[in-house]
């Protein structure tokens, strides 16, 4: 219920909607309900918050705080001294206990990644509110909550990987579980809507057939409709972060047996910032065909970059990416 109200506070319907025809204002609750039902590209921060004796704090403040772009959110602890915090953008976090006659406790360096249930303890130590005690969360962040397998990997890793036309799906293949070699060719006559790549990702997961995975892109669906692979593939440079949960995922992810595939992309934040990228590749190291005279000729561009940036300072934001290939290849004769 608690993750219903977060999203409901971010997707409210207007109160002018009323004024509009019945027509629209189905429309608009249309659109509400699937804002809500999408796929969770969330994660959570919960704990217990208790005295140096280790009797539980009840009422006890939390605040969290996004620090590339300001964003926070509060939580009090409940009777028994639990708290949660849900639906948390993936980022970087700051978390803060505070409690009347006590020192803060604080946690620095919380690295959130999508599907992550993150737990953090406080024992709050008589004293002034004033003084705290920081904790470098970097070495003691552990998902005790979920039962799913899978391996996230960040933007910084996509981008030290040699990916040959680079489309992240390549890297499917390096995760426990998958066979990158399709056993049907008929997986290969469909490429994403993009254009720019000529794999979807049917791989086979755990055994599973290679029309049994899910695509997801921000928490919605992208999935082509003919052989179940990414319609949609973003631009590596545009990517923060993807998710493989090859095993015991949540319901949330239902009607598929294999994998999923949760990507999220980057957002803007409080400062400027952005890279510019061209590939190039020709035939120099090819090697020449045993019944051709000469090589084919190859010359492939893949260029662009990303720019993302605050608009309203820790309220609005802006992230755009652009990448384009040109390309001229030769064939056998």
């Amino acid at each position: 219920m608690q993750i219903l109200r977060e999203l409901k506070k971010q997707f409210v319907i207007p109160s002018f909607a009323v004024l509009v025809g019945r027509s629209s204002y189905l429309c608009l609750l249309l659109l509400l309900c699937t804002l809500q039902l999408r796929a969770d590209v969330t994660g959570s921060i919960l704990g217990y918050v208790r005295d140096s004796s280790g009797a539980v704090l009840p009422n006890a403040t939390l605040t969290v705080t996004q620090t590339s772009t300001g964003y926070n959110r509060t939580a009090t602890t409940d009777g028994s001294g639990q708290y949660s915090i849900l639906a948390l953008p993936p980022g970087s976090y700051r978390l803060t206990a505070s409690m009347a006659g006590f020192e803060n406790g604080v946690v620095d360096n919380i690295n959130l990644s999508v599907n992550d249930a993150l737990k953090f303890d406080f024992a709050l130590k008589v004293g002034n509110v004033n003084q705290s005690v920081s904790v470098d969360a970097s070495t003691v962040q552990v998902d005790t909550a979920s039962t799913s397998m899978g391996t996230t990997i960040n933007s910084s890793q996509i981008l030290a990987m040699p990916l040959n036309g680079r489309s992240y799906l390549d890297l499917l293949s390096l995760q426990p579980g998958v066979a990158p070699a399709n056993t049907n060719t008929g997986y290969n006559d469909r490429a994403p809507a993009s254009g720019l790549y000529t794999s979807s990702g049917n791989v086979s997961t755990d055994g599973m057939p290679e029309f049994a995975n899910a695509f997801l892109v921000n928490g919605a669906d992208v999935n082509e409709t003919k052989n179940m692979g990414a319609g949609l593939i973003p631009d590596a440079d545009s990517v923060q972060e993807f998710r493989l949960i090859t095993n015991s995922f949540a319901a949330e992810y239902g009607k598929f047996t294999g994998s999923v595939m949760n990507t999220v992309t980057k957002s803007g934040t409080n400062s400027f910032h952005g890279t510019l990228f061209e590939f190039y590749r020709n035939q120099k190291l090819d090697a020449i065909n045993y019944f051709d005279s000469t090589k084919a000729e190859l010359k492939r561009h893949q260029y662009g970059g990303v720019l993302g940036g605050p608009i309203w300072k820790d309220r609005l934001f802006t992230f755009t990416d652009f990448q384009q290939t040109r390309q001229v290849a030769g064939v056998s004769t």
